[in-house]
C-alpha cells in the first residue's frame, strides 16, 4: 500500500504504520529479494515493536504527552514534529522522546523520533536554502512543505550520510578522485522537467527497509566537494523505483528459545542503499550543487536533534547500571568493595548525563530561524563514544562468567534438566528462571551479537570521534584562561 497523503492523518498508529510498508519497495537480505517486510522474520519483531509505541499516541496513558493539536487542520500529531517556540515546547518534546525510549529501552537510534529533529533543522534554515536559486524550485519553500508533510501524517524517516567505504585513502574533495566519484558516489546524472536523476550508493541507512522515506544528505566527513553533481540533500519515498535497498546480517536470535529480549524485538536493522537512476523531484530537493547553507548548518550550534538522542542515550546507562547492579545483588558480590566502586562508576556517568541534560535544557535559546534550539551538546556525542564501551565493560566485569553460561528456556522447561538447574544454576535468594533472564539481558547488551552492534553504532553514531574531538577544540573559547596566564608569566617571578 503506498502511503496516501492527500489527507492529513495526523499522528501515526499501529495498523497504519504496518499498512504503509507493504508497498513494493526493493529489499534484499541475505541474497533474496524480502517479499513482505512486515512479515520476514528478521524484521518482523522491530517492525510491530514500533506499532505497539506508535498506538501509545492514541492511548489515554499517553496520548496527551506524545501528541499536539495541528493548527492548521485540527488533528492530535505527534510532537516528535512539533516545531518548538518556546521553552514549555522544549519541555514537552523532553517527555516525548523519554517516553519512546522508556519504551524501546533506549535501543533505537533511529527510533521515528530522532530523524524529525533533522528534518526541524533543515527547517530552520529555510531562509539559507531559499537563497540559493534554482529555475525549477524554490528549496526554502521545499523543505517547510516537506516538514508539513511529515507532520500531518507523522512519516518515520532513515537518514543516508556517508559515501561507500570503497577507498578513502584521498580526501573526498580531492580532485583526483573525480573518477571513483562518479561510478560510485552519489550524485546527479541528468536534469528533467520532473527532477533530477541519481545514480550512485550510500550508507549507512538504518531501519531503511521499515521506513517510509529515505532522506539523503552528506554529512561533516563529505559535504565539501569539488564537483557541485554530488552535493545535494532529499528525501523521497522508500519505494521509489530504483532504489535498492540491502540489509545486514541480522543479529536478532530467530528462531530459537534462548530469550534475548532486546534483540529479538530491536534489530532495527542496517542498510547500504543503491541508487539506480532514481528520480528525485524538483519538490523533494532541499539542496543541490551548492554546499554553503549544508556547511552553515552543520557548523552551528543549533540543537533541535538534542532530546530524541539524549534521551537514549540517558536510558541506555541507566539500564546497564541497573542491570549491573541487580547482577551484582543476585550473586551476592554488591558488598565487595570493588564491584560496588565500580557500580558507582557507572552511577556517576547516569548522573553527568542527566546534569547536561538539564545544562542544554537551561541554555536553550531562539534562532534566527524563529523557532527555540536547545544549548550546545558539542562534548556530549564525544563523550558517550567513551563511556558507553567503558560501562559496556564493566558490565561484563561485574556479571563475570555467568555472561557467557545461562539455560534456555527449553531448559528451564526440561523436566529432566530442571532439578539440576535449580540446584547448580539459582543465585542468592533468587531461582535459576529469575537469574538466567537477568543475564540474558545482560548479555543482549554486553556480549551478544545484538549488543556488539549497539556498541559499534554507538561509537560512531555521532560522527567520528577524533574529528569531533578536534572540531570542539577549535571552537573551543579558552580566551580570558589563556589571557590570564599571559598576565602572570608576563613578569618576574618571585623568589
Amino acid at each position: 500500500m503506498v502511503v496516501d497523503t492527500s489527507k492529513p492523518q495526523g499522528a501515526m498508529a499501529g495498523p497504519r504504520y504496518i499498512e504503509s510498508l507493504k508497498d513494493g519497495r526493493e529489499v534484499w537480505l541475505d541474497g533474496e529479494r524480502v517479499s513482505d517486510v512486515t512479515t520476514h522474520p528478521a524484521l518482523t519483531g522491530m517492525v510491530h515493536e514500533l506499532a505497539r509505541i506508535y498506538d501509545l499516541q492514541h492511548s489515554a496513558e499517553f496520548g496527551e504527552q506524545m501528541t499536539f493539536v495541528s493548527p492548521e487542520t485540527g488533528n492530535r500529531c505527534s510532537l516528535s514534529w512539533q516545531l518548538p517556540t518556546c521553552a514549555d515546547d522544549l519541555k514537552h518534546k523532553r517527555r516525548n522522546s523519554e517516553i519512546w525510549n522508556e519504551q524501546s529501552w533506549g535501543q533505537l537510534g533511529r527510533s521515528p523520533d530522532i530523524l524529525a529533529p533533522h528534518i526541524i533543522t533543515l527547517y530552520n534554515s529555510r531562509e539559507a536554502l531559499a537563497a540559493v536559486k534554482n529555475p525549477h524550485c524554490d528549496f526554502g519553500e521545499n523543505i517547510a512543505n516537506y516538514h508539513r508533510l511529515c507532520l500531518e501524517n507523522d512519516l518515520f524517516l532513515t537518514h543516508a550520510l556517508g559515501d561507500p567505504q570503497v577507498d578513502r585513502s584521498e580526501q573526498p574533495q580531492n580532485e583526483q578522485r573525480a573518477v571513483l566519484e562518479e561510478d560510485i558516489a552519489l550524485h546527479v546524472v541528468e536534469e528533467t522537467t520532473e527532477g533530477v536523476i541519481v545514480h550512485g550508493a550510500k550508507q549507512l541507512a538504518t531501519a531503511a527497509p521499515i521506513s517510509n522515506e529515505t532522506y539523503v544528505s552528506l554529512s561533516a566527513t563529505f559535504v565539501r566537494r569539488a564537483d557541485p553533481r554530488f552535493v545535494l540533500a532529499f528525501s523521497i519515498p522508500t519505494n521509489s523505483p530504483g532504489l535498492k535497498v540491502l540489509c545486514r546480517e541480522p543479529v536478532s536470535q530467530f528462531p530459537g528459545s534462548y530469550g534475548h529480549p532486546l534483540g529479538a524485538l530491536y534489530d532495527e536493522q542496517d542498510s547500504m542503499l543503491f541508487f539506480e537512476n532514481v528520480l528525485v523531484p524538483w519538490d523533494r530537493l532541499f539542496m543541490l550543487y551548492e554546499a554553503t547553507p549544508l556547511l552553515q548548518r552543520l557548523g552551528s550550534n543549533v540543537n533541535f536533534m538534542g532530546w530524541a538522542n539524549l534521551c537514549r542515550i540517558h536510558f541506555r546507562m541507566r539500564l546497564m547500571a541497573a542491570v549491573a547492579t541487580m547482577i551484582a545483588e543476585a550473586i551476592g558480590v554488591i558488598e565487595y568493595r570493588e564491584v560496588a566502586a565500580k557500580l558507582g562508576e557507572m552511577a556517576t556517568y547516569c548522573e553527568m548525563w542527566r546534569h547536561a541534560m538539564d545544562g542544554v535544557e537551561h541554555g536553550a535559546y531562539m534562532t534566527d530561524g524563529g523557532l527555540m534550539s536547545l544549548g550546545s551538546m558539542s562534548g556530549m556525542n564525544i563523550f558517550f563514544a567513551q563511556t558507553s564501551a567503558r560501562m559496556v565493560q564493566l558490565l561484563r566485569e561485574i556479571s563475570g562468567s555467568g555472561m557467557i553460561m545461562q539455560p534456555s528456556e527449553n531448559d528451564l522447561a526440561n523436566p529432566d534438566l530442571r532439578p539440576y538447574l535449580d540446584r547448580y544454576m539459582r543465585g542468592k535468594g533468587v531461582g535459576v528462571e529469575y537469574k538466567s533472564r537477568l543475564y540474558r539481558l545482560a548479555n543482549d547488551l554486553a556480549v551478544s551479537s545484538f549488543g556488539m552492534r549497539q556498541e559499534v553504532y554507538e561509537y560512531w553514531h555521532g560522527g567520528d570521534p577524533n574529528r569531533n574531538r578536534i572540531n570542539l577544540l577549535r571552537t573551543f573559547d579558552q580566551s580570558a584562561v589563556t589571557d590570564q596566564i599571559k598576565d602572570l608569566i608576563s613578569r618576574p617571578l618571585p623568589h
